[in-house]
């Protein structure tokens, strides 16, 4: 899984060999008194958040009862609502207002999920779990729909069944609960022979939470100020529009899923500008942290057994994007793809009726140019990039980029055909998405301006999310 990465790590692993090795004082513990801040970091975003959604919170809320009553302060009945939250111990005893609330289509929140629970619970209930029933219990809380709605906001790593309170990006999940309530959002187009126009996609959000290992960081006993940041939190958005071409059709037949995905990183949280303190006789000087390179990959994988294998068969279609580009270059983040055959579509969970067939003519254009230059993108295969942030400091007087202290947002698109996928068949397939980002910081002895540079990465279980695909409806409806 780690293949894609291969010349990113390799690279690091090189630059960590040649500039470790500089600090070998490990004799000398500061105190921290001595530490003094020469410039601060980015503005660390409010962790509390007030949302006046219409909610209904049943039972106890689990583990974070108390942030989410402040949270939600329009509490109302379950048939008032937009919105239920309900901790996963409780999934029984409301049983009959979850099962009319998804019914009417209502987004439910559960409250520390354990994924094989919720997916048997959901399966008997006839309900659709869009999560993986087999990966480990990560997420602090996953809400879906039967709109193939969802989103999920990830553990942060040995954090134990305790949720503290700014352990919960409460922003990013109201601000996320806010769009998806908005009356605004368009429907399908039955008119148009545009995939992304025609067909209804299934939204899937996921929050990562990015941890700075603090026993690396000081492995050097390089001191930290007592207000250092070491979390922030990645943004993963996902689109899938999922199809399926009949076993006439000569160009491609079983199921494809063409994916738009927007993967948002808050570096801001993680740069706390530069500091120094006395080391021996010495004055030091300390910037960190900032964002170096950034990998992101996808894989297709089927389940069986409630175990995930890579698919034996897959292949990317149509095209995928971005393509390798230089970091003065703005790159392009879709492409233009037509498909001449029998197509039916759209998130198969709101009707099962199959959706009538129309032949021919259809079109994928989502061409759109990612503004931002200051990036090298390597592609590495079709759904796997690294990002590069180019102009790091080469010395200590060299600014950081903008790009490694702030939100950098980088978006991809691919279109998957799995031929296995048989006309009237009841297989699901998994996506799975891994994120790597690499984060530099540097020293100096003053006055010297020479630095070295050390980077630190960030636990790999944390930043890797598994959720399923939703399939199309594969039987054959009405021809027109």
């Amino acid at each position: 899984m780690y293949s894609n990465l291969k010349l990113l790590f390799t690279v690091i692993a090189v630059a960590s060999v040649i500039l470790t090795g500089c600090s070998n004082d490990n004799d000398f513990n500061p105190p921290a008194e001595n530490i003094t801040m020469v410039e601060e970091g980015g503005v660390k975003p409010a962790q509390k958040a007030e949302s006046t959604q219409p909610t209904a919170i049943l039972g106890s809320g689990g583990s974070m009862s108390e942030q989410l009553s402040r949270t939600f302060t329009n509490i109302v009945e379950p048939n008032q609502a937009k919105h239920v939250i309900v901790a996963c111990q409780d999934l029984d005893t409301y049983e009959e207002e979850l099962v009319a609330a998804y019914q009417r289509g209502i987004i439910i929140t559960i409250v520390d999920p354990n994924p094989e629970t919720v997916d048997g619970w959901c399966g008997i209930h006839g309900m659709v779990y869009p999560g993986d029933p087999t990966s480990a219990d990560k997420s602090i809380l996953i809400s879906f729909n039967r709109k193939a709605v969802s989103m999920s906001v990830q553990k942060k790593k040995d954090k134990g069944e305790v949720i503290e309170e700014d352990e919960v990006p409460l922003v990013i999940f109201t601000g996320w609960l806010d769009d998806m309530l908005t009356p605004n959002l368009k429907g399908p187009d039955y008119r148009s022979k545009d995939i992304r126009k025609r067909f209804s996609p299934q939204h899937v959000s996921h929050v990562f939470p990015i941890d700075l290992p603090r026993e690396i960081l000081e492995r050097n006993n390089w001191p930290l100020p007592d207000n250092v940041s070491l979390s922030t939190t990645a943004e993963l958005k996902c689109d899938i529009y999922p199809l399926h071409s009949f076993a006439d059709n000569t160009s491609f037949t079983g199921d494809l899923y063409a994916v738009e995905a927007e993967l948002t990183i808050h570096n801001g949280n993680l740069y706390n500008g530069r500091w120094q303190y006395n080391r021996m006789a010495g004055l030091f000087e300390v910037c960190g942290f900032y964002l170096s390179d950034l990998g992101f990959a996808a894989y297709l994988q089927e389940k069986k057994h409630y175990g995930l294998e890579n698919s034996s068969e897959c292949q990317v279609i149509g095209g995928s994007a971005p393509a390798s580009t230089p970091a003065e270059e703005a790159c392009q983040s879709g492409f233009e793809w037509n498909f001449d055959g029998w197509l039916t579509g759209g998130n198969g969970l709101e009707s099962d009726t199959p959706t009538p067939l129309q032949q021919g003519g259809w079109t994928w254009n989502n061409l759109t140019e990612n503004s931002t230059t200051g990036i090298k993108v390597d592609q590495d295969r079709n759904t796997a990039w690294n990002l590069h942030v180019a102009n790091l400091p080469y010395d200590r007087n060299s600014p950081v980029p903008e790009l490694a202290t702030g939100d950098l947002t980088f978006r991809c698109s691919w279109i998957w055909g799995v031929p296995q996928a048989v006309d009237g068949s009841t297989d699901r397939f998994y996506m799975n998405v891994n994120i790597i980002p690499v984060y530099y910081w540097h020293w100096s002895s003053l006055p010297d301006t020479k630095i070295e540079t050390d980077y630190i990465t960030t636990p790999y279980d944390t930043t890797s999310f598994t959720f399923m695909l939703i399939p199309p409806s594969r039987a054959e409806g009405q021809r027109i």
